[in-house]
């Protein structure tokens, strides 16, 4: 079977092959202010139906074109049109950069979500959401934020109020695989105010792929984040500076001579409110480097530079003496609850791009990515009954880990006819873990693993008009096993109507490196702990969608999706085997199985001067594991039956707009302890006896948190006269803005419970958000 799939296989790559000489006009597209390439450029051959549309590079290919004059039009709702007479006399012919004018439109409405994708096929994909950097400005609240703003995305769901983890369609956090510019990037976080490492003024693009997607991307389970750096601009000076009372951030970015580009961008985070408030001693920093170089109109060479560090020491005297006078108990006095964290992010790349000829597209890219962290967490709490008996806990995770992945990915696009695509590539990866977790200054053993990854993958679309169909194969094998695995997927969309499509995806997915889940143990989350499978089999999903989408009118789009995710093998490292049990690390990863299904509505578009979307989702999540009530099935994590999202923005003139975000969630489930067992351990080297109280009750997760409810405020306008648009006159910027948002707004009428703590038959909820979250800043344009 596999000797007949390889032979089909060569000989479908060949004969395409032969085939890519025949005679086409490729290119590629760009701003002609800036220089940079556009996507979603619609080029049509004048008086035809040919035609093609710029991908994630800016580039078009028309293939299979008889010789002869021809003119082409170019059109993006952006930019003006533009029409090109060319001359087609041989079979290769690539045109200079084609340069398109921006329009100048006296009331612009932005959408919130964009139609155009950098990495994928949106006629195509299932469960695609690609989101502009200007869109998610606009999001109330966000702060700029990936990882805030993809929140409000049907799907997607964060872990806990302030966490920057994210899980997807009923998935676990560590199998998100995040991209910057192709590199990945483990743990892009920044702990001091739970956002992402990215600084949204050098992004171009953000994509999430919550299901379904090709074999070009492998190793996780769940989704797929593809974050674009900007490249710059070419023709003159141009940067961006935003001051305000949580943190400082700029980018500029500027031509080196005719054909290089260079931007740099960063970021510092001091939260002065949360500094006074919190007593939180904290702060973050962040920065960006690229150098883009033309060589030629055929290649281009980019080198990317991405650094990040934060440094956390909270404790929780100030937090529970507000809380505790709040709701008038002493029931906090003896709380104390300690977070201190140290953690970095190191990436390098260099990716080369070239036209081998108009219809082979060629790019790779070189990488080296680190991360390490060391995270302390802390929970002492002492109380005392009317009977005077005393009640402790007492629990202490330090959990340092280290990762290193150096990495080398290839590809090659090959347009041959018009109605067929093929993508072929490979990927190699060098991995070096680090782990060590200790509880209660016990140590559970620092283990080194130093395994490799290889992997190819092939997917050829097929475009028949009303049907496309796109199967592809992925095959990989992980160095601790010998064995290689295949992953087949495929997608197909059938044009119902005009207004109307069809689409629908199946595919197997394999991961090799899992987290280490400490929910249980560790009071918030805000990081994976990232550890590669030695001798057990990667975790494994089949992965069902089907969907529709509809035009409603030519502003308003709805799109529908049925989802089913058979998890048939997923690990949980169970902190509490004993020595007995299970003397090494490795032996305390659990294998288990799960399930997750559920529906996606989501409305998307503008109505006049109004713009943004409406989403509704519907999901069941469970996961079974031996040592889990002895093997029952139960309600997982982060399940959530009911989403409500909106993000709406209205622009009452160019000047001035407002924006509002509203999400109603149903609770997570929790558990809810019956009572404690302290579980010890002996170490016989050092002599060192460590105990650590477990939670006994007969049913995990057996209640369910209330409704989580948030409602906050935005204010965008152009300051004309007033400090900032003395200063952005002060620096010769074109333009001055002042941004205010006000989250939280009911932050005095709803309590969102974040956890409970049970004493004497009696809850206590605890939630997060008591108080409002006010920012106010400028952003100075030059």
């Amino acid at each position: 079977m596999k000797r007949c799939l390889l032979i089909a296989i060569s000989i479908l790559f060949i004969s395409n092959i032969l085939w890519a000489g025949t005679n086409s006009i490729s290119g590629y597209v760009v701003d002609g202010k800036t220089g940079e390439t556009i996507i979603g450029v619609n080029i049509v051959v004048n008086s035809t139906t040919r035609g093609a549309a710029t991908d994630g590079n800016g580039y078009f290919v028309i293939p299979s074109l008889q010789p002869g004059n021809y003119i082409l039009n170019f059109m993006h709702i952006a930019y003006e049109k533009k029409s090109l007479a060319v001359q087609l006399i041989e079979k290769s012919l690539v045109l200079d950069d084609v340069a398109l004018t921006l329009k100048v439109i006296e009331l612009q409405n932005v959408s919130i979500v964009a139609e155009k994708s950098e990495i994928a096929d949106l006629s195509i994909e299932t469960g695609h959401r690609v989101i502009t950097s200007e869109a998610i400005r606009r999001i109330p609240v966000s702060r700029n934020d990936i990882f805030r703003a993809i929140k409000y995305l049907p799907g997607v769901e964060g872990v806990d109020p302030i966490s920057p983890l994210y899980a997807v369609r009923g998935g676990d956090t560590g199998e998100n695989l995040i991209l910057l510019d192709g590199v990945p990037i483990y743990n892009p976080y920044h702990y001091v105010n739970s956002s992402g490492l990215f600084n949204i003024y050098a992004i171009k693009n953000v994509e999430l792929m919550v299901g379904g997607f090709g074999v070009e991307y492998g190793g996780r389970n769940s989704s797929v984040l593809y974050i674009t750096t900007r490249e710059g601009n070419n023709q003159q000076l141009h940067g961006e500076i935003s001051p305000s009372t949580t943190h400082t951030k700029g980018v500029i970015d500027f031509p080196i001579g005719k054909n290089a580009t260079m931007m740099i961008s960063g970021r510092w985070h001091y939260d002065l409110f949360s500094r006074f408030l919190f007593d939180a001693p904290s702060y973050f920093y962040d920065m960006n480097a690229s150098l883009f170089w033309k060589l030629g109109s055929r290649h281009r060479l980019t080198f990317r530079y991405f650094h990040s560090y934060d440094k956390l020491d909270f404790k929780s005297e100030t937090y529970f003496n507000y809380i505790g006078n709040t709701i008038d108990t002493d029931l906090f006095d003896n709380y104390d609850f300690k977070m201190k964290t140290k953690w970095r992010n190191q990436a390098v790349s260099t990716v080369i791009k070239s036209i081998l000829s108009p219809n082979i597209y060629w790019q790779t890219r070189m990488f080296y990515t680190a991360f390490r962290a060391n995270n302390l967490s802390l929970i002492d709490y002492e109380y005392t009954d009317d009977e005077n008996r005393k009640t402790k806990l007492y629990m202490e995770t330090d959990i340092h880990g280290k990762i290193r992945d150096v990495g080398l990915k290839s590809k090659m696009d090959i347009h041959f006819f018009k109605w067929n695509q093929l993508k072929i590539g490979g990927e190699w990866n060098s991995y070096r873990f680090e782990n060590d977790v200790l509880l209660n200054g016990f140590s559970e053993g620092k283990i080194l693993r130093k395994p490799n990854l290889l992997s190819g993958f092939l997917e050829d679309k097929i475009d028949l008009g009303f049907l496309s169909l796109r199967p592809g194969i992925r095959v990989s094998r992980f160095s601790t096993q010998k064995k290689w695995n295949q992953e087949i997927r495929a997608n197909a969309a059938y044009q119902l109507t005009s207004k109307i499509k069809l689409k629908a995806a199946w595919g197997k997915y394999l991961q090799y490196i899992v987290s280490i889940n400490t929910q249980e143990y560790e009071l918030s989350q805000f990081l994976d702990n990232y550890y590669p499978l030695e001798h057990q089999l990667p975790s494994t999903s089949i992965q069902s969608i089907l969907g529709i989408e509809a035009d409603l009118n030519k502003d308003i789009q709805l799109s529908l999706d049925l989802y089913h995710k058979n998890i048939k093998r997923t690990y949980s490292y169970d902190y509490n085997a004993s020595q007995l049990e299970a003397e090494s690390f490795l032996e305390k990863l659990r294998e288990g199985k799960g399930e997750s299904y559920g529906l996606e509505l989501l409305v998307k578009g503008c109505w006049e001067n109004t713009s943004g979307w409406i989403s509704y989702g519907f999901s069941k999540s469970t996961r079974q594991f031996p040592h889990i009530m002895n093997g029952k099935s139960y309600r997982f994590d982060y399940d959530r039956p009911h989403t409500f999202k909106a993000i709406i923005n209205h622009e009452i003139n160019p000047n001035l707009e407002f924006s509002g975000a509203v999400r109603i969630l149903s609770g997570v489930p929790k558990t809810l302890e019956t009572s404690y067992s302290n579980y010890y351990y002996y170490d016989p080297v050092s002599n060192q006896i460590a105990e650590f109280p477990q939670v006994v009750t007969p049913v995990k997760n057996n209640i369910r948190l209330p409704y989580y409810f948030r409602l906050d405020l935005g204010v965008k306008k152009l300051l004309r006269n007033g400090f900032g648009a003395d200063l952005a006159k002060y620096l010769g910027a074109d333009r001055a803005f002042l941004n205010v948002s006000f989250g939280n707004v009911l932050f005095f009428v709803q309590r969102n419970v974040w956890f409970y703590i049970n004493l004497e038959e009696k809850l206590y909820g605890l939630g997060t958000n008591y108080f409002p979250e006010l920012s106010f800043g400028y952003s100075i344009q030059f």
